[in-house]
């Protein structure tokens, strides 16, 4: 299932969509910026979950509060993760 949403308050534009399968979930949330201001979103944010737990850092093998930006390569390790019968950092 993919849903999405989007939002605006004080100047500053977010949008966020996720992708479930299963007990797993896909986000990306894309804004325009800390500051905001009439740019285009160009700023993106990759989380993974397993039922209620983050499991970015171990999807991306980073700290588990690092921010993972979304980008091609980012997206595709989570699409992959998303994707697989087994999930190997889930509780």
């Amino acid at each position: 299932m993919i849903e999405a949403n989007t939002m605006e308050y004080s100047g500053r534009k977010v949008a966020n969509f996720t992708i479930t399968n299963g007990k797993k979930s896909l986000s990306l949330t894309v804004d325009n910026g800390s500051m905001g201001g009439p740019g285009p979103m160009t700023r993106a944010d990759v989380r993974c979950f397993s039922g209620d737990e983050d499991v970015t850092g171990k999807v991306f093998g980073v700290t588990q509060k690092e921010i993972v930006r979304g980008e091609v390569t980012t997206m595709a390790a989570a699409m992959n993760w998303l994707q697989l019968s087994v999930d190997p950092y889930g509780t």
